[in-house]
């Protein structure tokens, strides 16, 4: 009898039960690989977020000193406007005072004279003598009909009264009448005798007045037209050479031929020249011999400014020279210049008071 030896075969249904748990066994493998692909994934992710939040940082950053900058704009408003309205308040309250003391300069000056003293040196007098110079009044008074001045010049005690001429003013009128009683009370006091100004040739040559110089006359006035006159003061001989016009006229209207007449003249202790227009003295004057010239015209030069001084003058214009005060000529001669009591222009003079010439010859 064959034996056969039959295989001990597993049953079947083992293979599958360990299929089974081998596959049970493996069902959670994949859960476990996406939990670590996750993780893999986390710090992937973070970076990304953390990228994204680093340009929103970013932003927030930048757009910061904006927002402060908006913020102090903002709180800053208020005080610039504070700021902004002091500043136009103090500039409104200089304006206004300069403005007021403008007008009260202004107004001074047309009621107010102030009397400028000068001295003058010659060997040749044996006594001293005093001069009081008036020009450029036009018509101004000084109290009632000139009763101030009248009583302030007699005041000074002058040996002799020099006008420098416009009296009178061409354009405000023909009446020049409170100007000739002002004469005539001067003429109660000492000697008077001058010149004609650009003024009274006006009324004269324009304006046909051909009595002006007849009346200044008749009130106790020496009309000088390239003339001379000669007074004897304190024992000493005065010569006074009154020329006519300006520097223009000098060869038109016999004042040269006057002045080389006169130059040869030697009988006298002291001379005087008396143009109204003191340009006349640099241009063709001040070679001739005499030891005071006398000019107004000027008005001062109307404005004068602090530290500079006389604004302005027809003839020199801006920043005169002759604009008043006193100056060395080239004949050794002293030559004042008054800045006048009157005006005759719109423009009022700032600064400026006029003048009153006092000059003591010793």
């Amino acid at each position: 009898m064959i034996h056969i030896k039959a295989r001990h075969e597993k049953p079947r249904h083992a293979k599958i039960k360990k299929r089974a748990i081998r596959e049970k066994r493996d069902i959670p493998e994949e859960p476990k690989k996406a939990e670590e692909a996750e993780k893999a994934q986390a710090p992937e992710k973070e970076e990304k977020s953390e990228k994204a939040e680093k340009p929103e940082k970013k932003a927030e950053k930048s757009d910061r000193p904006k927002k402060q900058a908006a913020a102090a704009e903002s709180s800053g408003q208020p005080a610039r406007w504070k700021r902004l309205l002091l500043t136009a308040t103090v500039l409104a309250i200089l304006i206004a005072t300069m403005a007021r003391l403008l007008w009260e300069n202004i107004r001074y000056n047309r009621t107010h004279y102030t009397a400028e003293f000068y001295q003058i040196h010659s060997r040749k007098l044996t006594q001293s003598f005093r001069i009081v110079f008036l020009t450029d009044v036009h018509l101004r008074e000084y109290g009632a009909d000139n009763c101030n001045l009248v009583q302030d010049i007699r005041n000074l005690k002058p040996d002799l009264i020099l006008l420098g001429g416009d009296m009178a003013t061409y354009d405000v009128g023909p009446s020049y009448d409170n100007m000739l009683s002002l004469c005539s009370q001067l003429a109660g006091i000492a000697p008077v005798c001058g010149v004609l100004g650009n003024h009274e040739d006006e009324l004269y040559f324009l304006d046909g007045d051909t009595d002006l110089v007849d009346r200044f006359t008749e009130a106790g006035v020496r009309v000088l037209r390239n003339q001379e006159a000669v007074y004897l003061i304190n024992d000493n001989t005065i010569s006074i050479l009154g020329i006519e016009g300006n520097s223009r006229d000098f060869d038109k209207y016999g004042a040269r031929e006057f002045m080389d007449r006169a130059e040869q003249k030697t009988n006298y202790d002291f001379r005087i020249c008396i143009a109204h227009v003191p340009m006349y003295f640099p241009d063709a004057l001040e070679n001739y011999s005499f030891e005071l010239g006398l000019a107004g015209h000027t008005h001062g030069g109307i404005i004068r400014l602090p530290m500079i001084g006389p604004l302005y003058s027809a003839e020199e214009g801006f920043f005169p020279t002759y604009g008043g005060g006193s100056y060395a000529m080239a004949n050794g001669g002293t030559l004042i210049v008054s800045r006048g009591l009157g005006d005759s222009s719109a423009v009022p003079r700032i600064n400026n008071v006029p003048e009153l010439s006092v000059i003591d010859i010793d």
